[in-house]
């Protein structure tokens, strides 16, 4: 490459920076982008959120609650999981 072409290179790359760092400087820029990346995110996110338990997790769970154990049940689920590498 000679130096012409890293010059030319250098000035379009500092053209684009300034150009988004002007775009980014303005409010409708960020909303834009905020309702973009929650539309991309939230139907994820609330899928996620909103999963449930195998229903054999689910019984042996509530067994665990009426027996006054469920957080310690939880706990340890967590941690067989966070052991093994299993994700749902």
């Amino acid at each position: 490459m000679s130096w012409q072409e890293g010059v030319a290179v250098t000035v379009v790359l500092l053209g684009l920076g300034a150009g988004a760092f002007l775009v980014a400087q303005r409010p409708s820029f960020w909303l834009e982008f905020g309702l973009r990346l929650g539309r991309l995110l939230l139907p994820k996110a609330l899928k996620y959120l909103t999963r449930r338990m195998p229903q054999e997790e689910e019984a042996a769970w509530r067994q665990a609650e009426r027996r006054g154990q469920g957080d310690e049940w939880l706990r340890e689920r967590w941690m067989r999981k966070r052991r093994t590498g299993y994700s749902e």
